[in-house]
C-alpha cells in the first residue's frame, strides 16, 4: 500500500485547472463528538462551556446510514476520501463498526480512513477493521512516557495500553494475510530528539508507518493559543517551525475540495472548526448534493477568493489553511466568474 504520508502527493488534480468540483474530493464524518481524553492542546480540553461542549453526542446509526444514501445518491465519480473522525473519538460510538461496514459495501469512495488516540481499540473493533478492510487507520500518540501522557492527555490510559492494542491489530492482520488497514501511527514533533526518538523506538513493531506531525492552533477562542499550552518552553520553536512552512495564501482551499457532517448533521467545509462557526446548513434539511450546490457554499467560496475572511468568525481566527503541511493548494487568483453553477 502507499504511505500514507505519500498520499498527498499521489494522483494530485491542480485544482485551478479542475475547479469547481461537481462533488467534494474528501467528505468527513464524526461518529463521535465525544472524547475519553482532554488533551490540553485541543478543545476538548477547554474548561469553559461554549457551543462544542453543549453540543457533544454520538451520531444516531440511521443519520450516518442517511449520509450514505446521499452520497450514493449523488452521481458522478466516488470521493477520493471518506473519513470516519472529525472531532471527538470515533471508537467511543459503539456503532463504529457498522459504520465501517455501511460505508465499505456503498463503495462510495476510493478509500476510507479514520483517526483515533487507540484507547479504545477493542479486540472486536480490532476485527471489525480488517473484516470491512478499513484502509487507513491513522493513530494519535501523545507522549511515550506514562506521566507526560497522563499530564497532555487527562486520561489514566498509558502509552502501553495503546501499543498493546495496536500489537493486537497487527497479529490479526498478520493471521488474515491482509495488509489493511494500513497503520499510521503520528505525534507532534516535540522539537526534542530524544523525546521523538523514543516515539520512533516504541512504536515501530506494532506500525506500517511512523511520523512527526507539525504544529497547528485550532480556532482561537481565547488569548491563550493551543501551542502554548503543550510546547511550553519549546514553543519558540513550535512557532518558527510554522513559519518556516507557512505561506501568503489568501484562500482556503478547504472550501472547494471538502464537506465535513457533523454528530447532529451540521455541515460544514471545514475540519478544524469545532466552534461551528462555518456551518452552511444540515443534511437532514437538505441534501449533500443541495448544500454543495447551494448560494451559500458559493457565497463562502467567494469570500475566500475575495480576502474576506475575517467577515466568518471562525476563520478570521484560523492560520490551518497558511501551512504547507496541511494545505497544499493554491487557488489565489481562480476567477469568481467561474465557480458560478451551471443551473
Amino acid at each position: 500500500m502507499i504511505r500514507y504520508t505519500d498520499l498527498k502527493n499521489t494522483n494530485r488534480h491542480n485544482l485551478m485547472e479542475v475547479l469547481p468540483l461537481a462533488k467534494p474530493f474528501t467528505l468527513l464524518v464524526e461518529p463521535s463528538s465525544l472524547c475519553n481524553f482532554h488533551c490540553i492542546h485541543c478543545f476538548q480540553g477547554l474548561k469553559q462551556d461554549n457551543s462544542f461542549s453543549r453540543n457533544r453526542q454520538n451520531m444516531p446509526l440511521g443519520r450516518f446510514q442517511r449520509i450514505i444514501e446521499q452520497m450514493q445518491a449523488w452521481p458522478g465519480e466516488k470521493l477520493k476520501v471518506l473519513k470516519l473522525s472529525l472531532y471527538g473519538e470515533p471508537l467511543i460510538n459503539q456503532d463504529f463498526g457498522e459504520m465501517l461496514r455501511l460505508a465499505k459495501e456503498a463503495a462510495i469512495a476510493d478509500r476510507i480512513e479514520t483517526t483515533t488516540n487507540a484507547s479504545l481499540l477493542t479486540p472486536e473493533v480490532a476485527w471489525s477493521m480488517v473484516d470491512c478492510q478499513l484502509d487507513y487507520l491513522r493513530v494519535s500518540i501523545y507522549a511515550t512516557d506514562a506521566e507526560r501522557h497522563r499530564e497532555i492527555t487527562g486520561s489514566g490510559i498509558t502509552p502501553k495500553t495503546i501499543h498493546e492494542n495496536l500489537r493486537f491489530l497487527q497479529e490479526i492482520k498478520r493471521q488474515q494475510g491482509s495488509e489493511r488497514p494500513f497503520v499510521s501511527p503520528k505525534m507532534l514533533d516535540t522539537y526534542d530528539q530524544t523525546q521523538n526518538d523514543a516515539f520512533i523506538a516504541m512504536y515501530q513493531d506494532v506500525a506500517d508507518e511512523l511520523y512527526l506531525d507539525k504544529p497547528h492552533n485550532w480556532i482561537q477562542t481565547d488569548e491563550q493559543k493551543f501551542t502554548e499550552k503543550i510546547y511550553q518552553a519549546n514553543h519558540s520553536k513550535a512557532v518558527a517551525d510554522f513559519q518556516a512552512h507557512s505561506t501568503r495564501r489568501i484562500a482556503c482551499p478547504m472550501p472547494f475540495t471538502t464537506m465535513a457532517v457533523r454528530c447532529n448533521g451540521d455541515v460544514s467545509p471545514c475540519c478544524v472548526d469545532f466552534i461551528g462557526g462555518t456551518n452552511l446548513g444540515n443534511m437532514e434539511e437538505k441534501s449533500l448534493q443541495d448544500l454543495w450546490a447551494s448560494p451559500e457554499w458559493l457565497a463562502f467560496q467567494i469570500m475566500q477568493l475575495e480576502n474576506r475572511k475575517t467577515e466568518n468568525f471562525s476563520c478570521a481566527r484560523c492560520d490551518v489553511y497558511l501551512s504547507d503541511h496541511y494545505t497544499r493548494d493554491n487557488i489565489d487568483g481562480f476567477p469568481v466568474d467561474k465557480l458560478r453553477r451551471q443551473k
